[in-house]
């Protein structure tokens, strides 16, 4: 599987469903989640008894967001309020681009909904950056970088962001704003970029390359 090297759909399939779980067990305590052995199918289950397994695991987890109010006390390991939608967004997005490596493993093909492509780029921003910098002890990139989805219809607000250097610390914002380079195309084609799963030559890069470079040099998160 090309994005996740070393996996194969079964392997997939027991991350998403063993993160769901976890994340099911954080939501409900409030707190780390214990480190338990996630009872998983046995190795060569069929692929319906897996497909049935992840499912169990899904539906734990959507229970159990149904039932947290949102802004309810929730320990979480991103760099960010510890609030129980953290988990809401996050899972959403783990889901979501799970199911494009499914896909495109399996079927050759796949794609993202222009919305949730455009907000999983703002948790890239508000979470993933932060955490990638604070885990590997990296310096913020010291020029700045505009993304610019280029979809129509996103919600007023949504679509473009600056990230930048501020006296050595990183800031980001949602705003139309000059950056020393720019990157444009669809939400769906940014995301795929800046998650490892496609080129970085599928986007209009404008401005200094450079500066670009430095950003999506970054390390996964």
């Amino acid at each position: 599987m090309a994005a996740c090297p070393g996996w194969d759909v079964d392997a997939l399939i027991r991350h998403v469903g063993g993160v769901h779980r976890w994340a099911t067990q954080a939501i409900e305590s409030g707190g780390v989640p214990a480190v338990v052995d996630v009872p998983r199918p046995e190795a060569g289950a069929p692929g319906a008894e897996l497909a049935a397994w992840m499912r169990d695991g899904a539906t734990g987890l959507t229970d159990a967001l149904a039932a947290t109010p949102p802004d309810a006390d929730s320990w979480h390991p991103f760099p960010a309020e510890q609030k129980a939608w953290v988990w809401s967004r996050r899972q959403a997005q783990e889901t979501m681009m799970h199911r494009w490596d499914a896909e495109t493993a399996t079927i050759g093909s796949s794609d993202l909904d222009a919305e949730m492509a455009a907000d999983g780029i703002q948790e890239y921003f508000e979470l993933g950056v932060p955490r990638i910098l604070e885990r590997g002890q990296l310096p913020t990139p010291t020029q700045s970088l505009h993304v610019h989805c280029t979809d129509e219809g996103l919600p007023d607000g949504a679509g473009e962001w600056i990230a930048w250097n501020e006296a050595g610390e990183y800031r980001m914002e949602t705003v139309h704003r000059k950056g020393d380079a720019a990157l444009r195309g669809s939400a769906e084609q940014v995301l795929l970029v800046l998650m490892g799963r496609a080129d970085r030559d599928t986007l209009d890069t404008v401005g200094d390359p450079q500066a670009a470079a430095a950003w999506l040099d970054l390390p996964g998160w």
